[in-house]
């Protein structure tokens, strides 16, 4: 594959750590995403206390409770959690290798709850982080009554360096302030959807006319369409060719061919 012409405006199905290596240095306006959150490990590893066989005894019994857990297809969002972390951190370092040193990276996660307590994103910290936008959901899927209801979630707004200047036009924004408040988009086919308002927000403050934006973790492919909404070019990565179909037809939905 060569830059640009086998990137820019395309869906590429493969693994985003292997396409981001093909990917010039300095070259990305904005990267929005969103990766598993490696639910399928806490929610296989939980204890016998929240209804779950842990994995620290060998001899311990299932005890059946109810439970949610996100199915990617066949991808399996189960690895342990220093590999999962080593992952993220090889991620962001490739995101912050390809960003312009105007551009923005919104980088989304969450806090794990499980065996009484929470597994934070504390890796994000060793990066240039600008600031911390709150995603109210306003409601969760999670039902363990042993916690207060978690409504929540974290965008993570990553810089180049600690002395780059990015581009941000806060009168463009829809939400100007920190705390975004955004119903989760229930209609869409894929599991763990992006709201349509999310990248539409990002990219309308931290992505010039014509800039490109990435999504290394495209999905269903919602960055894409809030791309082609607001003319800006788009690189959309995706493992499962399931998600890929998704997308492509709701690319075509949205531009008529």
């Amino acid at each position: 594959m060569k830059y640009p012409e086998d990137f820019i405006n395309q869906i590429i199905c493969g693994d985003c750590l292997e396409v981001m290596k093909d990917i010039p240095d300095n070259s990305i306006d904005c990267i929005i995403t969103s990766p598993p959150y490696n639910k399928g490990y806490w929610s296989k590893n939980r204890n016998m206390n929240n209804g779950f066989k842990s994995f620290n005894h060998k001899n311990s019994t299932t005890i059946k409770t109810k439970s949610r857990r996100i199915e990617y297809g066949k991808f399996k969002d189960n690895v342990l959690p220093e590999e999962y972390e080593k992952q993220q951190i090889e991620l962001l370092k490739e995101c912050i290798r390809i960003i312009k040193p105007s551009g923005s990276i919104f980088y989304n996660h969450i806090d794990i709850l499980s065996n009484h307590q929470t597994i934070h994103p504390k890796y994000v910290y060793d990066f240039p982080l600008k600031q911390i936008i709150i995603w109210n959901r306003k409601n969760t899927p999670k039902i363990d009554k042993s916690y207060f209801f978690p409504i929540n979630e974290y965008i993570f707004w990553i810089q180049k360096d600690k002395e780059s200047r990015t581009f941000f036009n806060r009168k463009q924004c829809d939400f100007q302030k920190n705390i975004w408040d955004i119903n989760p988009d229930k209609k869409n086919k894929f599991p763990a959807p992006f709201p349509l308002e999310i990248p539409i927000n990002c990219i309308n403050s931290c992505c010039p006319e014509n800039g490109i934006v990435l999504d290394p973790y495209m999905g269903s492919g919602t960055t894409g369409i809030a791309c082609q909404n607001l003319n800006r070019n788009y690189i959309l990565i995706e493992k499962e060719p399931e998600y890929v179909k998704i997308c492509e037809e709701r690319l075509r939905q949205v531009n008529g061919n």
